[in-house]
């Protein structure tokens, strides 16, 4: 289960922060295809935000006359502003479902873009592979893409949008407040205390104290909610990894263990959970009491002048004047307004980054590596002073400082149509020649020359089935519909699974339905019917007794003749398919050292 990473935890500054945000959102401005069909809902929403301004201006006069009408007793006046009421309210209506509407069209776009994008950074060239392998922080990048894409896209367009509308409105209703200043005095016990402008000081200053509270008391929520978005997608990964592993944890009865360990990554969430509920509550205390005061400091301040009979407008005119207040302050306390919301979403933020982020420093590290791979139109791969060590540190600039020293291949060539077997011990790094073979491990140096557009397929000990038809399972890398259905039938008779004819189209989780040695014969199916030029056997028949093997490795010499066939295996009756030798010796400095033997009984090919 990944573990937290605590440098994703550190207090970010808000310039940080919004470099981060546009660097993450620059890209769909400057690369989509889409972008200028975007940007043309972009100018649709502004256009709908000031008639939106325009009508809510409209609204509050309506708001005043409609009282006025009511504390007058004005029949005439009452029922003309109940016409005005269906007219500006109706259009407010529309303009505001319609502004919905553009709203969510602009994000799914956005959303889809991002989605591809960061799946193509995640799966291009095995970086999925190697980013776990970097040491940097990209725990769940599962949750990273589905839900952080969608929270980041949504949230930046409506922090943004609900910011921008703030000012348009802060510069309609500050020109209102100015003028009103001038005309309503500020009686207090008898003394007039107005001057130019003192509605929009009384507002900021109302804002700048609620802003200081909020940011005192909801500062601890951005860390909170990147613990809880962590701890919650550790929970899942936990949940998934017993249902992926059910059958072994049921055979070894590990169902109390496996208890103990869910609860344990559960309650690191109940504990989250509780600093935050504490925290919500602080902060809820804060602005609670401060919003006790909200809705009537204005009328605290304007009400001796109404008493005393000298305010104009009358009480329409404090109702008026507390909306536009309320609208000016809005704009001065965004942050307290939003502060709940925007704690969780800084978290998003820092996530995303940190995956993309992960993703540079993995390309970095790919180009930084030092094992040389060369396409040549020669027919075999030769293999030339290489020493692969395991991952240790990566540097910020995506240097990788070596680790241990793991294997050495002084000199290896495998020509076209050979079938060679690689031995050695457990942990003797044969697997991860294979990785280096195929080109995803980076780590190391040395020359590795390979034929051009040479098809190479890796089957490992376990395949990978993705969960579909049979018929899928078997054509995997390539999409359904490349092989014949009569290849598909033979390839199934040739590795003696006759029985699942019938239900190549039968849609299944194989890796679940079929037993480890049937996965390894639908494996090798899959190689027969990709055709290789190349084929490295991982092991790939470990789960199947003896006779089953050699009856399929008998069968694959004969119809592979032409494939270069290199298998790791520790049976020594695996001698007898394979012309060469290759052992993993193991070194006085503990490392291995990959050597040809001489001598090798082997069949006729």
């Amino acid at each position: 289960m990944p573990t937290p990473n605590t440098a994703g935890m550190k207090k970010t500054s808000l310039g940080t922060v919004l470099k981060r945000i546009w660097k993450m959102a620059i890209p769909y401005w400057t690369q989509s295809n889409e972008k200028f069909g975007s940007l043309l809902l972009v100018l649709i929403n502004f256009a709908q935000m000031a008639l939106v301004i325009l009508v809510t201006v409209r609204m509050n006069a309506w708001t005043r006359d409609w009282n006025n009408a009511l504390a007058n007793t004005d029949f005439d006046m009452w029922a003309k502003n109940l016409y005005v009421l269906l007219i500006v309210g109706g259009s407010m209506m529309i303009i505001g479902s319609l502004q919905q509407y553009t709203n969510a069209w602009f994000q799914l776009r956005w959303r889809r873009w991002m989605t591809a994008r960061y799946i193509r950074f995640w799966l291009e060239g095995g970086t999925h592979y190697r980013m776990q392998l970097t040491g940097n922080e990209t725990d769940n990048p599962d949750q990273r893409i589905q839900d952080d894409v969608t929270q980041f896209t949504g949230g930046t367009w409506n922090y943004l949008f609900s910011l921008i509308n703030n000012f348009a409105s802060f510069g309609t209703y500050v020109t209102i407040l100015w003028n009103l200043s001038n005309t309503i005095p500020l009686y207090i016990n008898g003394v007039d205390y107005s001057f130019p402008g003192y509605f929009i000081v009384v507002a900021f200053v109302w804002a700048l104290i609620g802003t200081v509270v909020a940011h005192v008391f909801g500062n601890p929520l951005v860390r909170l909610q990147f613990n809880q978005q962590m701890y919650d997608a550790n929970f899942r990964y936990a949940l998934v990894r017993v249902r992926e592993n059910s059958e072994q944890i049921a055979l070894l009865k590990g169902e109390n263990v496996e208890h103990g360990r869910l609860m344990v990554a559960f309650g690191d969430i109940v504990m989250n959970s509780f600093r935050t509920m504490g925290t919500t509550l602080r902060m809820g205390f804060a602005t609670g009491v401060l919003g006790m005061f909200d809705g009537i400091y204005i009328s605290l301040l304007l009400g001796p002048a109404l008493m005393a009979g000298i305010l104009p407008g009358g009480m329409g005119a404090i109702q008026q004047i507390a909306t536009y207040i309320q609208s000016v302050g809005s704009a001065f306390k965004w942050i307290q307004t939003n502060y709940a919301m925007l704690a969780p979403y800084v978290a998003v933020v820092n996530r995303l980054y940190a995956f993309n982020d992960n993703y540079e420093l993995t390309q970095k590290a790919v180009e930084a590596s030092d094992i040389k791979i060369s396409q040549l139109p020669d027919d075999g791969i030769t293999v030339k002073n290489l020493s692969v060590f395991l991952p240790d540190k990566l540097l910020p600039d995506g240097t990788i400082l070596p680790g241990k020293l793991q294997i050495i291949a002084e000199n290896l060539t495998f020509g076209k149509g050979e079938k060679i077997l690689i031995k050695g011990r457990t942990g003797a790094g044969k697997t991860t020649l294979f990785r280096v073979l195929s080109g995803i491990w980076p780590f190391g140096t040395g020359d590795i020359k390979q034929p051009k557009n040479r098809r190479v397929i890796v089957l490992p000990q376990s395949p990978y089935f993705p969960i579909g038809t049979l018929e899928q399972a078997m054509s995997y890398p390539e999409t359904p519909g490349t092989y014949r259905r009569e290849d598909l039938e033979q390839s199934l008779r040739d590795v003696g699974m006759d029985k699942f004819v019938p239900r190549i189209d039968e849609i299944a989780n194989w890796n679940m339905m079929l037993s480890g040695g049937e996965q390894q014969r639908i494996g090798i199916a899959r190689a027969m019917l990709y055709n290789p030029d190349y084929l490295f056997f991982d092991e790939a028949t470990a789960s199947m007794d003896e006779p089953s093997e050699e009856e399929l490795y008998t069968m694959l010499l004969k119809k592979m003749k032409d494939t270069t066939i290199i298998s790791i295996g520790h049976r020594s009756s695996l001698e007898r398919f394979h012309s060469r030798l290759i052992v993993a010796e193991i070194q006085p400095e503990g490392n291995y050292k990959f050597v040809e033997k001489d001598h090798m009984s082997h069949v006729d090919f």
